[in-house]
């Protein structure tokens, strides 16, 4: 009997604990601060010319100040001017742009956490693969939830 009593006090001790804040730690829930945004229908000189939809969706760095938040309009035009400056002789796959283009801006700006999506538009255009539906990459960097934004319904 006084086994089953030990073991049940072990049991039932961490249930009790569970929710009380640590040494250290202010009580109440942690406040993430996040941002979302659309480039849609960019057009790009990467393979044969597509035109596709990027989304971006970051979250600020933890306690960052007002002062500090960045214009999204900023994280947006460096967008456009990475995928501007790419070399369609190279031919680069989605992922790899996708890659630099959404560690850059991680890097660039005070996120601590960023997630980033290239949509590119199907393509029926002759002398080029026919490409039936939407087809992209998804890059994330950081304790955020991938995206993963579907495509727009047909006209």
């Amino acid at each position: 009997m006084r086994v089953h009593r030990l073991a049940w006090i072990i049991l039932v001790l961490p249930l009790v604990t569970v929710g009380q804040p640590v040494l250290g730690q202010s009580e109440g829930p942690a406040i993430k601060r996040e941002f979302l945004f659309e480039v849609p229908g960019y057009k790009t000189q990467n393979q044969g010319g597509q035109t596709m939809n990027m989304y971006f969706h970051y979250r600020y760095n933890s306690g960052i100040a007002e002062a500090d938040i960045p214009n999204y309009e900023d994280l947006r035009s460096h967008a456009m001017k990475f995928m501007d400056a790419v070399d369609p002789a190279k031919n680069p796959y989605w992922e790899t742009l996708n890659q630099e283009l959404c560690t850059q801006l991680k890097d660039g700006f005070p996120i601590e956490a960023i997630t980033c999506q290239l949509l590119v538009y199907p393509d029926n255009r002759p002398g080029l693969p026919y490409e039936p539906g939407y087809h992209g990459s998804i890059h994330t960097i950081g304790d955020i939830e991938p995206l993963a934004i579907l495509s727009p319904p047909p006209p």
